[in-house]
């Protein structure tokens, strides 16, 4: 494994097993997944924190090609988000799939802080980890993200023109229209802000964080108040998987600046967008005006709501139309007739 992940995880496992809140969990062994997949549990530098990811291994390649995975509002990399980076994998793709700092099995302080400017530190971090990673090829990295993910891989590609594909999946990608599709009265908007601002009192006065649920059923409080959508991520929660429930409460004022809809225009590698028109989270209007800014956009429709795309059959069609379009994506630069003369010559 690269040097880089290898001096990390000595980091991340420390001189005992004892683990603080605010550290990385110790990565775990090796695992031998379906089709000869291995998954290995590294960590890799991210701002002030470690941060744990998943990479996915496809058998028989010796520096594959890298799709780094990153989820959507307080998610983690063991909620879904599998099922996918194991079908790159048995495709011939490396898959990377990260924590953000402060969730699941990353290190980072405060826990549960939703911040679209630090998220994007973190997919740039990622990014960074697996070009520097000697077993991998670090000039075919593509960018895949689902719901607020796909927002962030949107606004990631924006940043980096080397990065060769990106994938948005049931994407966020504009909170203008996704604030009116998640607006759930007066009296809910009122309970948000105050409750921000107990949160952001207590904290300057040395004190816990506050929290709330990410979601919560209807008659509940949380940043998403639905029953369909509470009952459906209840399911995708395995045992033993390292999700919480709760967010920062002021994660409802860190969205300000936060628009990757004014960023897509700037994107130069191909883009696929995986989306939904019963999408009640992330409409479908703003996925088809982000389809329509630039030529080369692909645009794939699933059936379903928010959630279904992480559970079969959905989830099995949106894995295969990714799996199809980043293979051609990261496929290697046909040689050029100089390269082939030259190939032929030394034979």
């Amino acid at each position: 494994m690269a040097v880089a992940f290898v001096a990390v995880a000595v980091l991340a496992c420390g001189p005992t097993d004892a683990k603080a809140p605010d550290d990385a969990a110790p990565p775990a062994p090796p695992v031998a997944l379906e089709g000869g997949v291995t998954r290995l549990d590294l960590r890799f530098p991210c701002g002030d924190a470690i941060c744990a990811a998943w990479l996915y291994r496809p058998p028989g390649v010796e520096r594959p090609p890298v799709v780094v995975m990153g989820h959507g509002f307080a998610g983690t990399r063991d909620v879904g988000l599998p099922h996918f980076a194991e079908r790159f994998a048995r495709d011939g793709l490396a898959a990377f799939v990260f924590d953000y700092r402060g969730f699941g099995a990353s290190g980072g302080s405060p826990r549960q802080l939703v911040d679209p400017a630090r998220q994007l530190e973190d997919w740039r971090a990622a990014v960074a980890a697996v070009r520097a990673a000697d077993d991998l090829d670090g000039e075919r990295v593509a960018v895949w993200g689902s719901s607020l993910g796909a927002g962030h891989a949107l606004v990631t590609a924006a940043d980096d023109p080397e990065l060769r594909a990106v994938v948005a999946q049931a994407p966020l990608i504009d909170t203008g229209m996704e604030g009116e599709a998640t607006f759930y009265g007066v009296g809910w908007a009122a309970r948000l802000v105050l409750t921000g601002w107990l949160d952001l009192a207590r904290t300057a006065l040395g004190g816990e964080p506050v929290l709330i649920p990410a979601i919560a059923p209807a008659g509940g409080f949380g940043m998403i108040v639905d029953d369909a959508a509470h009952a459906a991520f209840a399911r995708l929660v395995a045992p033993g998987s390292s999700y919480r429930n709760a967010v920062v409460a002021h994660s409802a004022f860190t969205f300000d600046d936060y628009d990757p809809s004014q960023r897509t225009g700037s994107i130069r590698a191909p883009l696929l967008l995986i989306a939904s028109r019963s999408d009640r989270f992330a409409p479908f209007a703003a996925v088809e005006a982000c389809a329509a800014e630039r030529p080369g956009v692909t645009l794939v429709e699933i059936p379903g709501d928010h959630f279904d795309v992480y559970v079969p059959p959905v989830a099995d069609q949106a894995a295969e139309s990714a799996a199809g379009f980043l293979r051609d994506a990261l496929a290697p630069p046909a040689a050029s007739p100089a390269d082939a003369a030259s190939a032929t010559n030394g034979r």
